[in-house]
């Protein structure tokens, strides 16, 4: 802009020679040559005076502008170098002025932003229609306004910036003009290079504009008139400059970069902090209230000087009367006229900091909510999990009452082992219940459950010879999501499940020795972990286990733990074999029959007493299992009201001797048993026969036929 002023200048220079030049040409005609030698004396002595005049008010004139060029580069060094982007918007929004900040804002050049609609570099059409209100309300006097809108410049960049505008009038007063100022974030770093460069331009212009005034005397007359019209246009520009100082709407604070002396100060800061001009004039930072932390000032004073620019946020400040308040501090060093100054702009910057305070309480107390929500939830999500659970388990226990009605039979076997399932129903002991397979010892557990306390809820069983090793823990224990491979959602476990009722371990002898020590906990303190979580849940639960083995055996050769066994044989029930239930026999197959019978939809109502006798003696190795699936089979192929049986009962094949012998082996084991704990007394109430469940006559003839004598004692 100074080079292309300069061009204009000498053009114009050139014009005022040439006019010279004629005027004196018409001069010298009217002027006549003198006559005498002391004419020609006198009139070389007035020209050589006029000429000395003309030098001297030549020099005072240039001492004049220089005087008021130093003031402008001032002012107008600070203005295009500030942090803050300073623009002059004519009343229709176009860009008259731009400083550098202001055009490096934007990502154009200062030339190119002339005349150029503001509104077109505002991001979205509604925050367009917010800058257009803004215009509006700032030139309708209602002084200082402010507007939050993002700006995109040419490159593509948005920013967010916060404009502030006030509405002034030229320095002739007849047209309006709007100086607003937006702070970005970023602030230059390299204007001392650019104030270098800047004087350097300026002073080879002023050097060649000397050089040209040093021409002819006519021409020194009509450049001294072009210059007082300068110097009245750089007090015009001077005056314009101050008033952007005085005008903006952050704190400005001039220092001297030497001394850290105060030499000007923006009426903007005064009000906010409550000091006048005369309170800070010539005064250091930390010599005010404002900055008692005289170590801090120091530091960052030493801090600017070597680096040339500093930024604090949220700078804890205090006014004049001892109001705290958050600024935000950025300061530069500057080059003007070769000398260093600091420019320090101060925002107030307490209510946001104050917002920013109180949204992040909020946010903490909506974690809290949030974490004590989550917790809630995840104790609806298990207490739900249970109910559906539970739920399931109703059914299928429903389903299981229909199809046992009650337990069949009427031997004293039987009889003896639901009047101790009675006796241990109302506590919470955990029952070992001992036989053989197919003896419905799951019919004896869910009767134990039935007469107990619990028996509103469902009884939880499993099955721990149906499912896989690996999956045993995860149904007993429950997992929780990414437990393991396959693991994608969580599931809570069968002791879980059970907590608050009763838990049936069918077939306990098949647990895996890895899983028996985590049962033995739980059944001692009452509490486990899911599987992939570290969390301990307590649970209420009572155990009753069943088992077709010999479990002494199975802690004799290793399989099954001692310690558990101890804690599981609390109250043994052992339930009898079906041969040892004969007189049960009748009763069964008629329950069967019936029920068969109504099941297919036939009309068998007798059965020969032959096929009663052959029943009744065959031994049944599959027990009361076996006896049903023989009556299923035989109503299934029968075509008239009379039972026949489909197959011949008998054991051939040396897998069912082989049976038959284990069996026997189990038997003769059992009655040892309870014949040591009674010390071989048969008859009575707590003798061997009634423990086993069987006539006093019958359990001798057991044991001669399986060739058993008491021991002699010393």
């Amino acid at each position: 802009m100074g080079i292309a002023k300069d061009k204009k200048l000498s053009a114009a220079n050139i014009k005022l020679r040439r006019r010279a030049e004629d005027r004196l040409r018409v001069k010298k005609a009217k002027l006549h040559s003198p006559r005498t030698e002391e004419a020609a004396r006198r009139l070389v002595h007035e020209l050589e005076v006029h000429q000395i005049e003309l030098e001297m008010q030549n020099a005072e004139l240039k001492r004049a502008r220089e005087e008021i060029e130093l003031s402008r580069n001032k002012y107008t060094e600070l203005y295009d170098f500030a942090p803050v982007g300073y623009f002059t918007f004519d009343t229709r929004g176009l860009i008259l002025e731009v400083n550098l900040a202001g055009a490096q804002l934007l990502g154009t050049g200062r030339r190119l932003l002339a005349n150029k609609p503001f509104i077109s570099f505002v991001a979205s059409a509604d925050e367009k229609k917010i800058f257009s209100n803004h215009l509006e309300s700032v030139l309708q006097r209602q002084g200082m306004k402010k507007c939050g809108i993002r700006i995109k410049g040419k490159d593509g960049k948005v920013i967010h910036g916060q404009l502030q505008s006030v509405a002034l009038n030229t320095i002739e007063g007849k047209d309006d003009y709007i100086l607003s100022s937006i702070v970005d974030g970023t602030v230059g770093k390299q204007l001392e290079e650019a104030l270098r460069k800047a004087h350097d331009k300026l002073e080879f212009a002023v050097k060649e504009r000397t050089r040209e005034l040093t021409g002819a005397n006519v021409q020194l007359t009509q450049e001294i008139a072009e210059r007082k019209k300068m110097g009245e246009a750089l007090k015009i520009s001077e005056t314009n400059y101050r008033s952007l100082f005085e005008a903006a709407q952050d704190g400005i604070l001039i220092l001297d970069a030497e001394t850290g002396q105060i030499t000007d100060v923006n009426p903007f800061l005064l009000k906010m902090l409550g000091y006048s001009h005369e309170d800070l004039l010539g005064k250091k930072l930390w010599e005010i209230g404002t900055f008692r932390d005289i170590e801090a000032s120091k530091a960052t004073s030493s801090e600017l000087k070597s680096k040339g620019y500093v930024r604090y946020h949220d700078l804890p400040l205090e006014t004049k009367d001892g109001r705290p308040i958050a600024a935000e501090f950025v300061s530069n060093v500057y080059l003007v006229n070769h000398h260093k100054v600091i420019q320090c702009n101060i925002r107030d910057t307490t209510e946001r900091k104050l917002n920013a305070e109180a949204l992040q309480k909020s946010h903490n107390e909506l974690e809290q909510q949030s974490v004590k929500l989550q917790a809630a939830l995840s104790e609806i999500s298990t207490l739900k999990e249970q109910f559906e659970a539970e739920n399931i388990y109703l059914v299928q226990e429903r389903k299981s009452k229909n199809r046992y009605d009650h337990i069949i039979g009427q031997s004293d076997g039987l009889k003896y082992v639901l009047y101790r399932a009675e006796q241990v129903a109302p506590q919470k002991t955990t029952v070992l219940i001992l036989g053989e397979t197919g003896t419905g010892k799951e019919l004896i557990a869910f009767a134990i459950h039935d007469m107990s306390p619990h028996k509103g809820r469902p009884l939880i069983t499993v099955n721990c010879a149906a499912l896989p090793g690996n999956l045993i823990e995860s149904e007993l224990f429950g997992r929780e999501k990414g437990a393991f491979t396959g693991a994608d959602t969580r599931q809570i476990g069968r002791f879980e499940i059970a907590n608050g009722s009763t838990l049936c371990l069918d077939e306990i002898g098949e647990l895996p020795l890895e899983l028996q020590a985590k049962l033995l906990r739980v059944i001692q303190h009452n509490e486990f972990e899911r599987l992939g979580s570290s969390h301990t849940i307590k649970v209420d639960v009572r155990i009753i286990a069943t088992t077709n083995r010999d479990l002494e055996e199975e802690v004799r050769k290793g399989r099954f733990r001692q310690d558990l066994y101890y804690r599981l044989n609390v109250f043994p029930i052992t339930v009898p074999p079906l041969r040892l239930r004969k007189d049960d026999i009748p009763l069964m197959v008629q329950v069967f029959m019936e029920r068969y019978s109504r099941k297919l939809g036939k009309q068998i109502t007798t059965i020969q007493k032959e096929t009663m006798k052959s029943l009744q003696d065959y031994p049944w190795p599959g027990n009361v299992r076996e006896l049903e699936s023989i009556i299923e089979r035989a109503v299934i192929l029968c075509p008239g009201p009379v039972l026949q049986l489909a197959d011949k009962l008998e054991i051939l094949s040396p897998t069912l001797s082989l049976a038959m012998r284990t069996l026997e082996d189990t038997e003769k084991s059992q009655i040892l048993k309870i014949l040591t704990e009674t010390k071989w007394r048969i008859e009575g109430k707590d003798g061997a026969a009634a423990i086993l469940g069987i006539h006093p006559s019958t359990l001798r003839a057991r044991l001669h036929k399986l060739g058993m004598v008491r021991p002699e004692t010393k």
